[in-house]
């Protein structure tokens, strides 16, 4: 090999490896209930909604998916806006305020004291994909405490499990989306019945 050719290949060489791979960009997704509230009777308390706990990788704001038996994985070019926790909690924050069902709620950043104070564990939120399909996994557990005398009131498990209409990151977001509406009128409902009969 002549000197012109070794130089040829090695400024080749070192130009791809300057060019980088850009790739596709990164769609960003989120959950939004904007369904219809039904406006409650007041009940005359305030309540916080704490900072939910959840599994580390629920922390973040990747989309999970498994496959076969043991394969997990988050979509590459596909991502919340934000932290899926925060955005649960965000979205019960809103929805229980817009129901007009107590004097006022409040984030888990707030200072405010409060009357009750809601509790939560996000368990599972994956995408299962199988050879004919897929569906999403979503349980969270809920626990209602009096803010005062740190009395335990009521709690309860809510599990969904919702099909996708496609085998990608967009079919998981709207099965999200679709589990979200029928959770938050569970949580009012249940707030409501946990509160009256307290």
């Amino acid at each position: 090999m002549n000197k012109i050719t070794a130089l040829f290949l090695t400024a080749l060489f070192l130009t791809g490896c300057s060019i980088k791979d850009i790739g596709a960009p990164i769609v960003k997704y989120s959950i939004s209930d904007t369904t219809r509230i039904h406006k409650q009777n007041k009940i005359n308390k305030i309540l916080k909604i704490a900072q939910f706990e959840a599994p580390l990788k629920l922390l973040g704001n990747k989309i999970w998916y498994d496959r076969n038996l043991f394969e997990t994985g988050s979509y590459l070019y596909s991502s919340w806006s934000e932290n899926f926790s925060t955005m649960i909690e965000q979205d019960i924050v809103s929805r229980v305020y817009k129901s007009g069902l107590f004097e006022s709620v409040f984030s888990p950043y707030s200072k405010a004291r409060a009357d009750l104070l809601l509790e939560g564990e996000i368990v599972k939120a994956v995408q299962h994909v199988k050879e004919n399909g897929a569906y999403v996994s979503f349980e969270i557990r809920l626990y209602l405490i009096n803010a005062k005398s740190s009395k335990f009131i009521s709690s309860k498990d809510f599990s969904y499990f919702k099909k996708c209409d496609s085998i990608d990151a967009l079919g998981a977001v709207r099965a999200y989306n679709d589990i979200i509406k029928i959770f938050n009128k569970e949580v009012i409902l249940w707030l409501k019945t946990s509160v009256n009969e307290n």
